[in-house]
């Protein structure tokens, strides 16, 4: 079972924009996909793996352009399969490339506004989470998996993950 990447987990504003799939619009109407959830939380706020692995990517620096900016990948298995758990617009990572992750009380690193969500507003402020089939997603939704099938229903409405190692 893989657990949440927070301690308390929303939704960033409460809607369906926030979640997987052709929620969103391009400047012309037509239809754009989101490519994970959108957790809101403050700034720092501890961020965790979401089940025992192997950290495949981490990058440390907010390049110019970047859509993700400070991001970390953990490898990860669940019921057989091989999955990638991907968290983007981080302020700070705390692993490195190749570690083990033997718990998931690790802190990973923190929620913070990097990437293309540099200088949004403090309400607004979330981690980018996505479930990937191979480390690097393709374009759009190619290769990500919908977190329904991990959790269920998105947290509209939040919760807590008590985490019981």
């Amino acid at each position: 079972m893989v657990r949440y990447p927070l301690e308390y987990n929303q939704i960033l504003n409460r809607t369906k924009y926030n979640t997987f799939g052709p929620v969103r619009k391009n400047k012309d109407g037509s239809v754009r996909f989101h490519k994970g959830w959108d957790f809101v939380a403050p700034m720092w706020t501890p961020v965790f793996p979401v089940a025992t692995g192997k950290i495949v990517g981490v990058t440390r620096f907010d390049k110019e352009g970047s859509k993700y900016g400070i991001t970390v990948t953990l490898k990860f298995k669940e019921q057989g399969s091989t999955y990638w758990a991907f968290y983007a617009h981080l302020a700070s990572v705390a692993v490195n490339v190749g570690d083990e992750i033997t718990s998931t009380g690790t802190i990973l690193g923190y929620v913070g506004d990097s990437g293309n969500s540099k200088g949004i507003k403090a309400s607004c402020v979330h981690l980018h989470f996505e479930f990937r089939n191979r480390e690097l997603g393709g374009n759009g939704t190619t290769d990500r998996i919908d977190p329904v099938q991990f959790y269920g229903d998105p947290p509209y409405d939040g919760l807590y993950y008590i985490d019981d190692e």
